[in-house]
């Protein structure tokens, strides 16, 4: 019985795999015209491989990312970047754009609370240098944040 469940995960994962590299190709595409509805065609295509392999912590990474700064949905943004960082979280990545989407949302308190994450596990200098610039700078908006509240 166990046998037969290999073939069907296999189809699973190269079905999921799949869905993921035409997603890829479509944001590669709109990145390079500037084509929202590609962008769309992306989002399509990372959902068709969530469908697939719901645990895709790569998928999750990738669809908030465009989310965010493509898309401009950056509470989607946030739900799919927290399942990116519970399912694997090596995806560091993940941290600091979920930070950049916190962000847009005006929400600096929890920005910079990933921000502070990401500096303690990311590794990417030029990263780092921009987390620690945008904790400098959002600490300066928080006080009127809540002021505002």
């Amino acid at each position: 019985m166990k046998l037969l469940s290999i073939p069907g995960k296999l189809f699973r994962e190269l079905m999921a795999h799949s869905h993921y590299m035409i997603g890829i190709v479509h944001r590669y595409i709109g990145n390079s015209r500037s084509a929202q509805w590609e962008y769309e065609a992306a989002i399509d295509a990372f959902t068709r491989a969530l469908e697939w392999k719901p645990d895709f912590a790569q998928v999750y990474l990738d669809r908030g990312i465009l989310y965010w700064r493509e898309i401009d949905h950056p509470r989607k943004a946030i739900h799919d970047l927290t399942l990116a960082m519970n399912l694997d979280p090596r995806l560091v990545e993940a941290q600091f754009n979920r930070g950049i989407a916190h962000q847009q949302l005006r929400e600096y308190a929890e920005a910079i609370a990933d921000f502070q994450a990401y500096l303690a596990v990311g590794e990417h200098p030029y990263w780092r240098e921009h987390a620690e610039s945008m904790i400098r700078e959002l600490s300066e908006w928080v006080p009127e944040a809540e002021a505002e509240q």
